[in-house]
């Protein structure tokens, strides 16, 4: 029974590091080489504009979510990212990571 739990534990972790980023907005954008990480809109001391929306579900951690919300950022050409809010799941033997991120660019 260990050995079943651990092949299918094995088999999330390698289904959840081919997830990628569910993004809708535009992608027009030059892409950036640097993201800034926000958690709240309030933090933003520059003027912006909302490019588009991102969600992630996992069963990896918070931080490599946000990594990969920073690469997917910069590849649609975002300056800064706010981190809008998470949840985290236990489910069974493994916890569960849903985060959602708004991408931006400056406009000044």
């Amino acid at each position: 029974m260990k050995k079943y739990c651990l092949i299918i534990f094995s088999f999330c972790l390698l289904l959840s590091s081919c997830a990628t980023v569910s993004y809708t907005g535009n992608v027009m954008h030059t892409p950036t080489t640097s993201v800034v990480v926000y958690y709240s809109a309030y933090d933003v001391k520059r003027d912006y504009k909302v490019i588009g929306h991102m969600h992630y579900s996992s069963i990896i951690d918070q931080d490599a979510v946000k990594q990969k919300f920073v690469k997917y950022a910069k590849s649609v050409g975002a300056d800064a990212i706010v981190i809008a809010g998470f949840k985290d799941r236990n489910r069974g033997n493994h916890q569960s990571v849903t985060l959602n991120a708004d991408a931006l660019k400056y406009t000044n």
